[in-house]
């Protein structure tokens, strides 16, 4: 996810049905949103909160969701269109609302909004849940799950829907935080374990505990890891064992990699960031990513199809410029945010033809996911004449 924008969020108060987009929202080609009203708005801890959403009888369909995707919540500050996005930490199938679940951010003016100004009642303009975190798995396994802080959100949505949906897995939740008071979505949490006794296990660990505290100390790095590990192979039964982390970078570099050293690989490793920023100054070789219909025409773009929400644009494309400024600029109602390669809002898939991203479109993707013709729309340039993207197909 992107980092926080600095620009106060601006919340309206609507009257009468709210199920249809805003007339609509397209401010330099930025996707179409909805005006959602706040249903209720929970405090978690003293800097984070849960806000509901009711969903209209006719948007039902559009805001149908999998566990661990993403709402984008935009606003404008009178010249431009702000976006940000907050995990759903509601599970499909379990919860009748849409729930996001947000920390304060020191010096993020609209995470400081959301916890201490929403009230039940305004509308947000959102646009319908996006990502891929979560991946449908094909068989028993035994899922561990590791949460920092605020990371709870996709991570419960997920634990929730194995739990509701696949009685043959086991779940392994991990929940890193500073002290007990400092939990979000405590309660949550703790029920698992009383309503999945043989298949969900819960492990909590504090970095700032005082003694009254009497489970594990320190933070989910690299020693707790190793130290853990064996417990949770174990636990699996013969199963193959997945891992699901979302949290600060520095922790997931950290848990990723001690996960390969015990022989974990990478397609079982999946991982949302919060704050991720792009180590890739454009300057390495590109990775090549191949539509599933290829052409044989390699040279000057001509024409850049896309599809989205079911509609088709057509762009012209600029030697230079990456393919979401190309679409942009034709004003196709795409979505984005960030538009440098951490927020993941432009992942789309390559249909037609080749092209060429850059190498750190694989801090969000896996070599797996550009196999089947995924990437970044900011971070992909074209290179054959004519080229097919889908923003549906993900």
């Amino acid at each position: 996810m992107p980092k926080g924008f600095y620009y106060p969020l601006k919340v309206t108060s609507l009257g009468g049905v709210i199920g249809s987009p805003k007339e609509i929202t397209q401010i330099g080609g930025r996707m179409s949103t909805y005006p959602l009203r706040v249903a209720e708005k929970y405090t978690e801890t003293e800097d984070a909160v849960s806000i509901t959403f009711d969903i209209p009888q006719d948007l039902k369909g559009a805001f149908s969701y999998l566990p661990g995707q993403y709402l984008t919540i935009e606003t404008d500050n009178g010249e431009e269109t702000i976006a940000r996005q907050y995990s759903l930490s509601s599970t499909p199938g379990v919860h009748n609302v849409l729930r996001i679940t947000v920390k304060k951010v020191e010096g993020g003016i609209v995470s400081t909004w959301l916890v201490d100004r929403t009230s039940k009642g305004d509308v947000l303009e959102t646009q319908v849940p996006r990502g891929r975190f979560f991946k449908e798995i094909d068989q028993p396994s035994h899922v561990v799950l590791l949460a920092a802080g605020s990371g709870i959100a996709p991570i419960l949505s997920i634990v929730r829907w194995l739990l509701e949906n696949e009685e043959d897995h086991k779940v392994t939740l991990v929940y890193g935080n500073r002290t007990p008071e400092s939990v979000i979505l405590a309660t949550e949490v703790e029920e698992l374990e009383g309503r999945y006794p043989d298949r969900c296990f819960v492990e909590h660990i504090m970095s700032r505990a005082n003694s009254d505290w009497l489970g594990a100390t320190g933070r989910i790095d690299r020693s707790y890891i190793q130290k853990r590990f064996p417990d949770w192979d174990d636990r699996s039964n013969d199963l193959p064992t997945i891992f699901y982390m979302c949290g600060p970078e520095g922790f997931m570099d950290a848990a990723e990699s001690t996960f390969q050293e015990f022989g974990i690989p990478l397609k079982h490793i999946h991982r949302e960031s919060f704050d991720m920023i792009l180590e890739d100054d454009g300057e390495e070789p590109g990775l090549e990513v191949n539509g599933t219909e290829s052409v044989d025409e390699v040279g000057e773009t001509t024409k850049i199809v896309v599809v989205v929400g079911g509609e088709e644009y057509e762009a012209s494309w600029k030697k230079g410029e990456d393919i979401l400024s190309a679409l942009l600029r034709a004003e196709a109602d795409v979505p984005f945010s960030c538009q440098e390669g951490t927020c993941s809002s432009c992942i789309s898939k390559l249909t037609v033809g080749q092209i060429e991203a850059r190498p750190g479109v694989l801090q969000t993707l896996r070599q797996e996911d550009l196999d089947e013709g995924l990437t970044l729309a900011c971070l992909s340039k074209p290179k054959t004449k004519n080229i097919r993207i889908d923003f549906d197909e993900i």
